[in-house]
């Protein structure tokens, strides 16, 4: 963002409706009282906590998406739980000039067809999709190392993530979460869909993919607990993906297997290595390519300068369809060894 975009957000008065009131939004509030801070901040807010720590920011509460809306904001932030976006989007894209849709997009196979239905007819607001990993500098290292060829030719590639589910939100019972159920748009094909994005970003369009998924660790949960995905990428190569809400450390690695070396992405560990036949050394990073919370922000500015200048974002609805759509294939397709899977089947 130029220093008169920053200045000009910095200053200018307008609405901004933020669709829920959990963790991420408090994130996202937090953001804009940085970025913004002349704007007025709705929030759709349901229960004591959230309108408490919503005064903290200087947000209006409103119980609904449609009240927020008399208000009349000029952007909207989707972050409700994830069910609920398909209505949201559904309120919002004709009323606001810009959004920023958390991931999931969208869960359902109707809603998705409803979307590009939009989106094909020539819909096309400023828009950022918060897959957020898109904007973190040690992602951006690793695809130019895969584009340079510090690989070789690459023969195969995974991505693993991993978190208790219990740990995610620890203000927050992980029961009562939306995570837990697979009816608010929980599960870890849904709610871990960075790294089905993370592929993408890294290798290109999915060509073809199956999952195998199911509860796990002895979560108290009625959604997927972990799910093993391969994918074939358009290009030919093979990788493998793999989610789960039971791993007690935290763990998100990426590596790339080529015939001249192995290049391995650890986010928990903050390091980039390329690994050949004899030696392995670290590749070149700097402390601001790890910061996670930073990726949030910049994809707010982002939105921002696209409202003011009409230029495009860096991941907009538009381009996140080809995930949003594997995704929910992956999910509906999955192999599970349950009668409740078998009835979506």
């Amino acid at each position: 963002m130029t220093a008169i975009m920053r200045d000009r957000a910095a200053t200018e008065r307008f609405g901004v409706l933020l669709t829920g009131g959990g963790s991420i939004a408090r994130r996202h509030a937090r953001n804009l009282r940085e970025l913004a801070p002349a704007a007025d901040i709705l929030m759709v807010c349901r229960g004591g906590e959230s309108r408490r720590w919503a005064a903290e920011f200087g947000a209006t509460v409103v119980p609904s998406v449609e009240d927020g809306l008399r208000g009349r904001p000029r952007i909207a932030v989707i972050c409700s739980a994830s069910a609920s976006h398909a209505r949201d989007l559904k309120l919002l894209m004709p009323e606001v000039e810009g959004l920023y849709i958390e991931k999931p997009v969208i869960t359902e196979v109707a809603d998705l067809q409803a979307l590009q239905a939009l989106l094909d007819a020539g819909w096309d607001k400023p828009n950022v999709v918060g897959c957020n990993l898109r904007y973190l500098g040690a992602v951006g290292k690793l695809k130019e190392a895969c584009d340079s060829g510090l690989a070789g030719e690459p023969a195969a590639a995974s991505l693993q993530v991993g978190q208790w589910l219990p740990d995610w939100r620890g203000e927050r019972d992980y029961r009562q979460s939306y995570s837990a159920h697979r009816s608010q748009g929980g599960g870890v094909i849904f709610d871990l869909v960075h790294e089905l994005d993370s592929a993408c970003f890294l290798f290109g369009d999915i060509a073809q993919g199956q999952a195998a998924a199911g509860r796990a660790g002895g979560l108290a949960i009625d959604a997927d607990g972990a799910a093993a995905i391969v994918l074939m990428m358009g290009s030919g190569l093979p990788v493998q993906v793999s989610l789960d809400y039971v791993s007690r450390r935290p763990v998100r690695e990426y590596r790339v297997v080529g015939d001249a070396a192995t290049l391995r992405l650890d986010l928990m560990a903050q390091e980039l290595v390329r690994v050949g036949p004899d030696e392995s050394r670290s590749l070149s990073t700097v402390a601001a390519d790890w910061d996670l919370a930073a990726t949030y922000r910049t994809a707010m500015r982002d939105l921002l300068n696209a409202c003011e200048t009409g230029s495009a974002t860096r991941y907009s609805l538009r381009q996140a369809m080809h995930t949003t759509s594997w995704m929910i294939r992956l999910e509906n397709s999955a192999w599970r060894m349950s009668a409740r899977a078998g009835e979506r089947q």
